[in-house]
């Protein structure tokens, strides 16, 4: 057949919209997960696991011009119950391309919106199959379809997948009227290794409609993804690992099932994230701290030697336990860590109606495992941001960048790509929650430098009588979170997360998505304070607020009151930077006068006096509080 170019999509929907009649209208060749072979899918009706199927089509120009032959497509089916959006999410990390299933009568509904959601945050392009148009009657069902295709094209205007085309289908006709089981729809192929023979003919009922529709669909949407020309392609019938860039890649396998077959070893089936694999090559199991030899390996029940990113395989490795995997990752030795805590860039998913709080404790993804963590969010400091105009195409291009289609960002690129990347050397501003398009409010100190600019009146009513008014710019830019786990997980240090209020009502049809991002720093050790300030520069704006009281002849000495208790040590300010509002005259801290709290400030350029029938001039003294200093009382400004 010569060198394939593999595409993996994703089958996403609300359950019973027909998922899994879909793939197997589509498949011609099964894996040992494919069609709901799960005993309990079979006794349910419903999908329960990822199944794993695919088909095989001569490739277009643009991609046979890359030196393919052809294009396989393997179908991953996700289950579609609200219960199992763990197991939706897993899927949705390995995906290119995503077919969103829709019910034709019944449209979008509650696990649909959530699908497109995952679809945003890992997906390169979205095909819809507007699936079981038998239900329409004959002579009506063109009318239909079109109401149909036009309801759903109004639900994606609003994401990234505008205008994405909506392609009417009936994966299995009659199937409602005949009583299928559920998204079942039988059992196909042999389920011998790693895959068997399939056809849509082997489907019971009438022949599918619309499938080879959706199939030439599928192949407009297909892209090369970077480096993917078959120039150093390698062993009889194998999917080209491609360029070199891949082949320097540390190999990354996402294993989604495993299973032993006596006499021979025990196969871990999954994909090919990032480089490749050949027969003979050691890989790790790093959640087992175990490496393996690779014996063989198969795609599709197609004997390969190497295999490269994006490729769905089967790898034998010997004297491995299978029931001590279920899913996980085989990598490269030493190239995947195990940690307790990270930094992710992090963007709020616009459709979660509740609050993402610093402190607080949500489900986070990563890679196939779901674990509870404690989040604490901080962006860039205010001033530094993003002009509104450009706040949503500056949410877009992160989106991009955090897809997981893409590779981690590199070290080099345009200035604004560059302010995104997370630098410890760089100061954080602490935020007490994640912010969505309507930006961050300013904090407290920015609103301390405009009033002593003289953008606010002296007058603390009059101030916030005039902010009400013309409230300050709120700022727009890149926000990340640090994530420490419940327990340690093993993933890749460029990961894709999802962070997820799973505990909430399963029957509720709010968006259980709270946010995605990628991880961008491991914290080796989360328990070392120290280790944290220099990883984690990231602190609270403090300020306080006094009146002068009167100035000294000398004309630069203030005595002000206001700004601290009688018992506070005044020694800790002495020194500190402070500016007049209004006016912004700066002056220094020189410390204390008398026992009262009063404190004495010099103002180089002269001090503001105040006037009699009018409020007294303000003190402003601004610093910052790192959260993860040692000592507590600490102040920087």
């Amino acid at each position: 057949m010569g060198d394939l170019y593999s595409v993996n999509v994703g089958v996403l929907g609300h359950v019973d919209s027909g998922k899994t009649s879909l793939v197997a209208a589509l498949s011609t060749t099964l894996s040992t997960a494919a069609l709901d072979k799960h005993p309990q899918s079979r006794e349910r009706g419903i999908t329960l696991d990822l199944g794993f199927s695919s088909f095989t089509v001569p490739a277009p120009p643009p991609i046979a011009a890359a030196g393919f032959s052809h294009v396989q497509f393997t179908l991953v089916d996700c289950p579609g119950h609200a219960s199992l959006i763990r197991t939706i999410i897993g899927g949705a990390q390995i995906i290119d391309l995503m077919v969103l299933v829709v019910d034709a009568a019944k449209g979008i509904q509650a696990q649909t919106a959530e699908c497109i959601v995952i679809g945003e945050v890992a997906a390169g392009d979205l095909v819809v199959a507007l699936n079981k148009i038998d239900q329409f009657p004959e002579e009506k069902r063109e009318r239909y379809c079109r109401k149909a295709q036009k309801l759903v094209g109004t639900t994606l205007a609003a994401t990234r997948f505008a205008g994405c085309p909506v392609v009417p289908v009936a994966a299995r006709p009659g199937a409602g009227a005949a009583g299928g089981a559920g998204e079942g729809g039988g059992s196909i192929g042999n389920g011998d290794g790693d895959g068997g023979d399939a056809s849509g003919s082997a489907v019971t009922g009438s022949a599918p409609v619309g499938i080879q529709q959706l199939i030439d669909t599928l192949l407009e949407r297909v892209r090369l993804r970077p480096g993917a020309a078959n120039g150093n392609s390698t062993g009889s019938g194998s999917t080209a690992a491609a360029g070199r860039q891949q082949l320097a890649e540390p190999f990354l396998f996402y294993i989604d099932h495993c299973f032993a077959i006596k006499g021979q070893g025990t196969v871990l089936t999954g994909t090919v994230m990032r480089g490749s694999v050949r027969v003979g090559d050691t890989v790790e199991l790093p959640e087992l701290k175990v490496q393996k030899k690779v014996k063989s390996m198969q795609m599709f029940k197609r004997p390969v030697q190497t295999c490269g990113r994006g490729d769905r395989a089967g790898i034998c490795v010997t004297q491995l336990d299978a029931k001590l995997v279920e899913r996980g990752l085989a990598c490269t030795p030493g190239s995947v860590p195990t940690f307790e805590a990270a930094v992710a860039a992090v963007e709020k998913i616009r459709f979660y109606a509740g609050e993402v709080r610093s402190r607080s404790k949500m489900h986070v993804t990563v890679g196939h495992t779901t674990v509870m963590a404690e989040l604490l969010f901080f962006g860039l400091p205010d001033g530094q941001g993003e002009p509104p105009e450009q706040a949503l195409a500056g949410l877009q291009q992160r989106l991009a960048s955090l897809s997981v289609r893409q590779p981690a960002a590199a070290e080099t690129g345009p200035p604004q790509q560059q302010q995104q990347q997370f630098d410890s050397s760089r100061e954080y501003l602490y935020q007490d929650c994640l912010y969505g398009l309507e930006g961050r409010p300013p904090s407290d100190a920015a609103a301390a430098a405009a009033a002593a600019a003289g953008q606010y009146p002296a007058d603390q009513q009059a101030q916030q009588a005039q902010r009400a008014e013309a409230p300050p710019p709120h700022h727009f830019g890149p926000q990340w979170a640090l994530l420490r786990f419940a327990q340690p997980v093993t993933a890749a240090a460029d990961s894709l997360v999802i962070g997820s209020k799973l505990d909430a009502d399963l029957h509720s049809p709010t968006c259980r998505l709270a946010f995605y991002g990628r991880l961008c720093a491991i914290v080796p050790d989360p328990s070392d304070q120290q280790q944290l300030r220099q990883l984690l520069p990231v602190y609270k704006p403090k300020q306080r607020e006094g009146v002068v009281e009167r100035v000294e002849a000398d004309g630069c000495t203030a005595v002000c009151r206001g700004m601290f208790q009688k018992e506070t040590d005044l020694a800790r300010f002495a020194g500190m930077r402070v500016v007049a509002a209004p006016g912004g005259q700066a002056g220094r801290i020189e410390g204390g006068f008398g026992k009262s709290g009063k404190f004495k400030v010099h103002f180089p350029g002269g001090a503001p006096r105040p006037q009699a029938g009018q409020p007294p001039p303000r003190v402003l003294l601004a610093f910052k509080r790192f959260i993860y200093d040692e000592d507590k009382r600490h102040m920087a400004q």
